[in-house]
């Protein structure tokens, strides 16, 4: 047994001897010694009286009774919690403990008596050390830490605050500290929630109007409303689409994108930037020069996971463009092709309240002469959700510095004065911003002005607390508002009910590079909510919408985030003890971890094919592997197909006959294997109990009644998200099955009901089969 430690030659006490007094002077209870003490005779003594002046008693014994409460309250204090304990948790700090200044000024005194003297032990090592880093600055430092991947203009206010994590190349952050998810999804049904989207890819194409179009034709796919239509090329409204390989549709799906083209307005000309006071004459004629039918510019804002994918495709449809034009005899036709990928800091913002928390947060430009602008300024404050405007508008505005207004208040509706409808229609005129123009961005990646200037400014107001006056030399930021519903397509049912979902509406506010925290310490202080991928993902299952990547079985990147997340839960598996994990070999579980599309769609892989291979002659030879079929009329092509008599060849003939529209070669595939490897997604949802989980079996039935459970030949399809949904009340998720088989379950009569087309759900570490619904996403 070791000796016990010897106490320093000062003579100073240990922290278990100091503990040890401080809780024994606190129960001390303090009393008045009289003057003379004297020894009184028994004698001398007088009875007891027969009544007291409870006041006058009271009075004189004020002192020890009054000593007696405080020694109660210190003792339970100094034995039970500390200062930082007796904060709220939302004030709890994590080094509360030994660092004063982490808790409120009013007990910061306290905390400094509670805390132990700091020993500090020098070492050499620790000297050569410390003066090696001196060397380095801050900002050297955290670039330091930026060499496999990058972070955010926001990520440290996320890393205090947030799960934090390696993805996709960035540091980004999952879900807040806080353990529940309910506080966030109210905030998306009943206020607002923000999420910072810096992270999504932007890539640039300019060129010839004519040239453009048709290499959107060539990569976005054909099913709804063309990318190239006149609604979306006036650069009034934002367009969601699907993109695929060069001339590969149906096969090679890369990711959804959003294509937003610059608006085309006469007036564009005598429009000046008003980037501050950087802005020179030379800036004037490139920022605002007029944008013509000739020359035109479009932003494809995607996935950061499938950009370098989206580029090669982009790469390869120019150059066959740019080849065909040669042919024709325009041998000076040219495209190019930027990486926007670090211009833009952009906040997606979903709730009802979102369009009171913007306007309340920013404070338009004065200068600003756009009567359509103003105007529509004016009744965002009123706008009670953004269900209210034309769905994708886009709105280009200039604002001034949110710091200078900082602290912002949220915008109150008149519930007197509110009007009905939003009547305001988007135009290319309500959606210019000299964020388009290169010059003004770049003059705009740092401010002006620091915090501290503006701070000084701030501290010389004679009334404390009133907002700065913007001044000449002040920024004035341009920006992007774009409308964003997270809801379905107009679709026509498989079933008789329609989709009646949940629906969340929101804006999306894109910005220029280093202006991230100033908009987002504006945005957040009005009361919105941040939240994590979590949040983002729980937001698209409670809107029916699938998310990608987790959710797009059969394409490249949706196979790839369900094998890495297949490795995570087979790694956690292999880790827990045989009797506390569940055997899927006495389950009947053939693939736990990942889907086996293969092995449902009944195809043979080929791996000497390529992602995104058109098809040719040799591809009647090659077999064809797993697919997704996807668009916004996919419902009403399997409606086609239920009614055809030989499936394969009407499928065949609609891929076809899209392909033509967008002068595409014919797909010289066998009808059969085209049927036979395609994917569709569903939305599942629990008829009664039970709710679906990630990687959940979907099953058909073969008998009637049901008394026999399926068997793994019966498999359909997997659950790739699901959950207990909260809007719903009841268990929901998005799956994805196979379209040969879901078509031979839909001809039997057993599998219709009023409600709809009934299937069974069993989790993969389960035994209990449930009867739920799907629809066709």
């Amino acid at each position: 047994m070791g000796t016990k430690r010897p106490l320093d030659s000062s003579g100073e006490q240990t922290g278990r001897e100091r503990k040890r007094q401080k809780i024994k002077d606190a129960r001390e209870i303090q009393t008045v010694l009289s003057s003379s003490a004297t020894v009184v005779p028994a004698s001398a003594l007088k009875p007891l009286p027969s009544s007291i002046d409870v006041v006058k008693f009271v009075e004189a014994r004020a002192f020890e009774i009054t000593s007696m409460q405080t020694a109660m309250k210190t003792t339970k204090n100094a034995a039970s919690s500390r200062v930082w304990q007796s904060l709220p948790r939302h004030l709890r700090r994590r080094a509360a403990s030994h660092n004063s200044r982490r808790v409120p000024v009013r007990l910061r005194e306290k905390a400094k008596k509670e805390m132990d003297p700091a020993k500090r032990k020098l070492l050499k090592a620790l000297i050569a050390k410390a003066g090696k880093y001196k060397r380095l600055t801050r900002t050297e430092t955290l670039q330091k830490r930026q060499r496999n991947k990058r972070w955010l203009e926001t990520h440290i206010w996320h890393a205090k605050r947030m799960k934090m994590e390696n993805i996709w190349g960035y540091r980004l952050a999952l879900h807040p500290t806080e353990k529940s998810m309910r506080p966030s999804h109210r905030a998306a049904v009943h206020g607002c929630i923000l999420h910072d989207s810096s992270y999504m890819a932007i890539i640039e194409l300019k060129g010839e109007l004519l040239v453009l179009k048709r290499v959107l034709l060539r990569v976005c796919g054909p099913l709804g409303i063309s990318a190239t239509a006149a609604r979306f090329t006036n650069g009034s409204r934002i367009c969601y689409a699907e993109m695929y390989e060069d001339a590969s549709y149906p096969f090679g799906f890369i990711s959804p994108v959003q294509v937003i083209w610059e608006p085309r307005t006469s007036s564009s000309k005598h429009t000046k930037p008003t980037g501050g006071p950087k802005s020179t004459e030379t800036e004037t004629q490139q920022g605002s020069q007029k944008t013509t039918d000739d020359n035109r510019r479009i932003w494809l804002r995607l996935h950061p996971m499938s950009y370098e994918k989206a580029s090669r495709a982009l790469t390869n449809a120019v150059m066959s463009v740019l080849e065909l034009e040669r042919l024709a005899g325009n041998p000076s036709v040219a495209v190019e092709i930027a990486d926007l990928r670090d211009h833009f800091c952009c906040f997606d913002l979903i709730g009802p309240k979102s369009s009171q928390v913007i306007h309340g947060a920013l404070v338009l430009d004065k200068l600003q002469n756009e009567e359509q602008k103003k105007h529509f300024w004016s009744r965002l404050a009123t706008l009670r959700t953004p269900a209210g405007c034309s769905r994708g508008m886009i709105i280009g505005l200039h604002v001034h510095d949110p710091r200078l207004t900082f602290p912002p208040k949220n915008a109150q509706i008149d519930e007197q004065n509110e009007q009905q409808l939003f009547v305001i229609t988007p135009t290319p005129a309500l959606a210019t911003s000299q964020l388009w123009s290169e010059q003004v961005r770049t003059n705009l990646q740092k401010p002006r002005f620091t915090k501290q200037d503006l701070d000084g400014r701030r501290s010389k107001q004679l009334v404390p607390g009133t907002p700065l006056v913007p001044l000449r030399q002040d920024d004035r930021v341009p920006l992007l508002m774009m409308q964003r519903s997270l809801e379905p397509p107009a679709s026509t049912a498989l079933e008789e009910h329609e989709y009646n979902g949940p629906v969340m509406h929101g804006w999306t506010v894109i910005t220029p590079f280093g202006w991230g925290m100033a908009f987002l310490s504006s945005l957040i202080f009005t009361g919105s909510r941040v939240g994590g991928l979590r949040e983002v993902k729980s937001q698209a299952l409670e809107s029916g919408m699938p998310h990608f990547p987790d959710d797009f079985s059969g394409t490249l990147f949706g196979d790839e985030s369900q094998q890495g997340r297949g490795m995570a839960a087979k790694a956690k598996w292999d880790r827990t003890p045989p009797a506390k994990r569940p055997s899927y070999t006495s389950l009947g579980t053939i693939s736990p971890f990942s889907p086996d599309w293969v092995g449902i769609c009944g195809v043979t892989a080929d791996p000497t094919r390529e992602e995104g291979f058109a098809g040719t002659q040799r591809a009647n030879k090659a077999p064809v592997k797993p697919w997704l079929f996807y668009g916004q009329n996919t419902k009403s092509i399997v409606v086609e197909l239920i009614a055809a008599e030989d499936p394969s060849v009407t499928l065949l003939d609609s891929l076809n006959s899209a392909r033509g529209i967008r002068e595409l070669p014919k797909l010289e595939l066998a009808a059969s294997d085209v049927l036979k490897g395609a994917l569709i997604l569903v939305r599942v949802e629990m008829i009664d109990r039970g709710v679906p989980t990630d990687m959940s079996i979907i099953y058909g039935l073969e008998t009637t009644d049901g008394a026999s459970n399926p068997s793994p030949n019966e498999i359909v399809g997997y659950i790739t998200s699901g959950g207990m949904s909260l809007s719903r009340g009841k268990g929901f998720g998005i799956g994805t099955i196979s379209l040969a088989k879901l078509l031979t379950f839909i001809k039997r009569q057993e599998y219709r009901t009023h409600r709809g087309l009934t299937l069974l759900i069993r989790e993969s570490h389960g035994e209990i089969f449930r009867k739920a619904l799907i629809e066709i996403v």
